[in-house]
């Protein structure tokens, strides 16, 4: 996923952006998807964007703060747990995608943007697109966990060709 991530970026970044800024959108599906070039200096939905020098390092140490934390529990975390897994090793490609950025250009490289009618949803990238999945899969996960009997280990289904005696106990 980070690797998927920084190549479209850096496709986007070839294509979409001109030497003076976005000089072309790409309309894949109609008047729905578009990809068209966009530096992002803040956080989702472009908030705190002033593009500060303050700001771009506070991002950077919430990053590194993230990828630490999303590492540290994925290395706690069993292996048995497939669905856990997938939405930390998201979490993480995300979060380092948009780190890679922010210390490479100072900003992230956003391109892919849904319109309907008159409404345009926030510029966003496949980083992005990792983080929201994992959040997702990780809220299942605790949803799932949560309705488990903590402590309780299960136990296989009782055998119908058990003898007697083994009933007993």
């Amino acid at each position: 996923m980070l690797l998927c991530d920084q190549l479209s970026k850096q496709w986007a970044a070839s294509t979409l952006n001109g030497p003076f800024g976005p000089t072309r959108e790409i309309k894949v599906i109609g008047n729905l998807l578009s990809f068209s070039y966009t530096q992002n200096w803040g956080i989702a939905l472009g908030l705190l964007g002033d593009g500060g020098l303050p700001t771009k390092w506070i991002l950077i140490a919430v990053s590194v703060t993230a990828v630490i934390f999303v590492t540290g529990y994925l290395l706690r975390a069993s292996n048995n747990d497939k669905l856990l897994m997938t939405a930390l090793s998201l979490l993480l490609a995300g979060i380092l995608g948009n780190l890679v950025d922010r210390l490479i250009h100072g900003y992230v490289i956003d391109f892919i943007t849904f319109h309907h009618n008159e409404w345009t949803f926030p510029v966003f990238n496949l980083a992005d697109t990792a983080i929201s999945i994992g959040a997702a899969l990780m809220a299942i996960d605790l949803f799932r966990n949560k309705h488990k009997e903590p402590g309780k280990v299960p136990q296989p289904a009782a055998e119908t060709s058990a003898s007697p005696i083994s009933q007993v106990e």
